[in-house]
């Protein structure tokens, strides 16, 4: 059997390094309430958290297998965190979205 903490630790760096820049990257925008003051580092870090949370999906996913697992007890959990993750961050370009569409147009 393969050695799969690895894979586990990459995946879970992949899947909480965004969640732990979400705040004050949300505080440097400085969302008021007509929206972000400054749309450039929502801009910059959605794509770039949206893309690490998919690569660790990706890993997580290729580390499950079926059966009784002891890996799945930290596969899991880690997985519903970076799809939660995932999903509050498109939630958030949705919501800078009008003021990123108000200053290109």
């Amino acid at each position: 059997m393969q050695d799969r903490t690895k894979p586990l630790l990459i995946a879970a760096g992949l899947s909480l390094l965004p969640a732990l820049f979400l705040f004050p990257v949300v505080a440097m925008a400085r969302f008021g309430p007509s929206g972000p003051a400054n749309v450039w580092p929502v801009a910059l870090y959605v794509p770039m958290a949206m893309w690490m949370q998919i690569l660790s999906i990706k890993r997580l996913l290729g580390m499950y297998r079926r059966g009784s697992d002891p890996i799945l007890l930290a596969i899991l959990p880690l997985g519903l965190v970076s799809l939660f993750n995932y999903a509050l961050e498109g939630a958030l370009f949705i919501l800078l979205m009008p003021a990123l569409l108000y200053r290109f147009i």
